[in-house]
């Protein structure tokens, strides 16, 4: 049976004051109405007073003059970021939809009138967020991976095909990757496929588009991130002499980040790295960043052995620049973008993300620090749980969704080391919480009904670690169904199938956890519509690849990313509109090794709970779960108990002591 049972150093942290920021006389502070939260909003594009049609006829113009038929505009940025800077979400100022993830695919199909066709192409997460978003008299759903729907690269090949005006399909070879491209050259059919560097139509048109944030960067200390600059850049030219390489290009941001133990908190929201690329040969590191930005770092980026900054701008062109015997190493095809591999294409080049690789095996410092920012969060969500309780059934106040986001936020200012949000607070009740990454806002939000569930997913970044943690709650038992509690105990069950998975390392793991977690609910008929877990930075990216817990359907991967000091999430879920309910369990996992082994000798792996948030105990049927999910459960709980409540009764919050106790009674 799998144990929750606390490492040695985790249960010294509720005895160490000093890491997790609270002495004895501390409390939270309480506030006299709902009015006085810290309210809470994601920046978001200021509305244009220029309609969505009126955009797209600017755009065919552009597509006009540049004889384009279908122009492409992605969600990335240069660098392949799943969440952008305001100056980059070039594809929610052209369509308005707001969703993390999609692309457009706008058409010309008649010069003189400049009108075609408009699509956006989006996942499950978002079918529900993008129809509401989505002006219908200019713009089409591709529903990604939906039947009768084809891929997007497909509609753009059709329609450059069908176009009256030009069979050429374009796009800015800076925002897609290589793969993208290579399958557009290599799909047969009558078109061309032609980026144009020179210029973003997109931007073109954009009136009054933000600026990225010129704010300097910091330092993150060696007591967070557990290893110098010096010796991680080593250890990168170690693996590049392995692989023959002389020059290794990085251009994701976090991996930036972590390779020189340098942070930002406003460059991208959610995601504490900024804007930069560096080239590592075998005597120096070259940083291309915008110089106003190393204000405060002068003095600590001389001591990185050989390093040397230049502005962004010479990127590419030192890309063409680099002597034709070079040995070049490239991130993966996916993550290196079709204008980086143009400026390259007189190298010998080879593909391989070396820092992720490296980066999702955390130090035992990072480790360490991650149970610390799992604590904190984890305190901050049980606050909040015995508050929500307190002020609907108690109170019988009117809650927002949003009152209940501003809520969670304000708990973590008040935590040392807090760094903010590590996505948009998704805080949804009822019919709300079957849209998988619904955001409420002041202006757009619902009272929380404690009849129906509540469901909220909250990440935070903490100097120590980030976080990303979902509940599922039902307050009070009015409401409370048969079917209710055999859907929420069937998620209960898909999340333990993971976390007390006992699994041979190797390619294959993402995908035989995922089957492993959706098997209790395929078993019913039941499904979600998106992936099982996804690695977390150490205060890095929420979502960190390559570590992934795939969906079946995306095969298995050919890198072994399952190691020893890795960190996930497990997050199955059910999600159904037409009965008004969404239900998501969400906990980050270490990987550990296990004391058995696999037919060959080697240790197997298995998880570290490292979430310690109470289930909704109500929801939980019995009748659905093993002795064994049982004897799991009880003990998880009674550990948590353990845990945090003599600390909430001395920073004097009984009432969330008293909630605590009630949700972690024995089954």
């Amino acid at each position: 049976m799998f144990s929750v049972k606390l490492e040695e150093d985790d249960d010294s942290l509720m005895e160490n004051e000093k890491l997790l920021g609270f002495n004895e006389e501390d409390n939270f502070r309480e506030y006299d109405s709902i009015d006085d939260l810290h309210a809470f909003e994601a920046p978001k594009l200021k509305q244009s007073n220029v309609l969505s049609g009126e955009k797209l006829r600017a755009l065919r113009k552009l597509m006009k003059d540049y004889g384009v038929g279908v122009y492409l505009v992605p969600s990335e940025d240069e660098h392949q970021s799943e969440y952008t800077s305001l100056a980059d979400k070039r594809r929610e100022y052209l369509c308005g939809f707001s969703g993390s993830a999609g692309i457009c695919v706008v058409t010309l199909d008649d010069a003189s009138e400049l009108t075609g066709e408009a699509a956006l192409s989006t996942d499950g997460r978002y079918f529900l967020q993008a129809e509401k978003e989505l002006d219908p008299n200019h713009w089409t759903l591709l529903k990604q991976g939906a039947a009768g729907y084809p891929t997007w690269q497909e509609y753009a090949v059709r329609k450059a095909e069908q176009s009256r005006f030009s069979n050429v399909i374009s796009c800015d070879p800076e925002l897609i990757s290589l793969s993208t491209g290579e399958r557009f050259r290599s799909m047969a059919g009558n078109f061309k496929f032609e980026p144009i560097l020179e210029v973003n139509f997109v931007d073109e048109i954009w009136e009054n588009k933000p600026q990225r944030s010129l704010d300097p960067i910091y330092e993150l200390p060696l007591e967070y991130s557990g290893e110098s600059a010096n010796d991680k850049i080593a250890r990168v030219r170690s693996e590049m002499e392995k692989l023959g390489g002389t020059h290794l290009i990085i251009s994701a941001l976090d991996e930036v980040a972590w390779l020189l133990n340098l942070r930002a908190d406003t460059d991208i929201p959610f995601s504490p790295v900024f804007f930069s690329y560096i080239i590592v040969d075998h005597r120096k590191v070259t940083l291309y960043i915008n110089r106003e930005k190393l204000s405060n770092v002068k003095n600590y980026l001389k001591s990185i052995d050989g390093l040397e900054s230049k502005d962004t701008s010479d990127f590419l062109a030192d890309l063409k620049l680099l002597n034709k015997d070079s040995a070049l190493i490239l991130p993966d095809k996916a993550s290196t973008t079709y204008a980086v591999s143009e400026a390259v294409k007189h190298l010998d080049t080879q593909y391989n993300s070396v820092v992720s690789f490296l980066k999702i095996v955390k130090n035992k410092t990072e480790l360490f620090n991650a149970t610390v920012a799992q604590h904190k969060d984890s305190l901050v969500f049980i606050i909040l749980g015995s508050w929500l309780e307190q002020q609907l059934l108690e109170k019988n106040q009117k809650i927002t969704e949003f009152d209940a986001a501003s809520k969670i936020y304000a708990l973590r200012e008040q935590m040392p080391n807090f760094k903010g949000l590590s996505y948009e607070t998704i805080a949804s009740t009822g019919a709300n919480a079957a849209i998988i990454h619904y955001a409420p806002t002041k202006e757009n939000c619902k009272i929380i009904d404690p009849t129906k569930v509540f469901l909220l997913d909250s990440g935070a970044h903490y100097l120590e670690g980030t976080t990303d943690i979902t509940r599922t709650y039902k307050f009070g038992y009015n409401g409370v169904t048969d079917r209710l509690r055999k859907l929420y105990t069937l998620v209960l069950k898909s999340h333990l199938a993971v976390a007390t998975a006992v699994f041979p390392s190797g390619g294959s793991c993402g995908s035989i956890l995922d089957a492993y977690s959706r098997q209790p609910l395929w078993n019913e008929g039941l499904d979600f519509n998106h992936g099982t877990g996804h690695g977390v930075g150490s205060f890095g990216n929420v979502h960190e690849g390559p570590l992934y817990i795939s969906t079946t359907t995306g095969g298995s991967s050919t890198q072994n990313v399952f190691k020893v000091g890795g960190i996930l999430t497990d997050e199955p879920g059910v999600y159904l509109e037409k009965e008004e309910l969404g239900i998501r369990i969400e906990s980050e996992l270490e990987i550990i090794e296990h004391s058995s082994t696999d037919r060959n000798g080697k240790p197997m792996l298995a998880f570290k709970y490292l979430t310690h948030v109470p289930f909704c105990r109500k929801l939980i049927d019995k009748y659905y779960l093993s002795g064994l999910e049982i004897d799991w459960i009880n003990h998880y709980h009674s550990n948590i108990r353990a845990t945090f409540a003599g600390k909430l009764r001395s920073l004097g919050e009984y009432r969330a002591e008293k909630w605590l106790i009630n949700e972690t009674r024995p089954l």
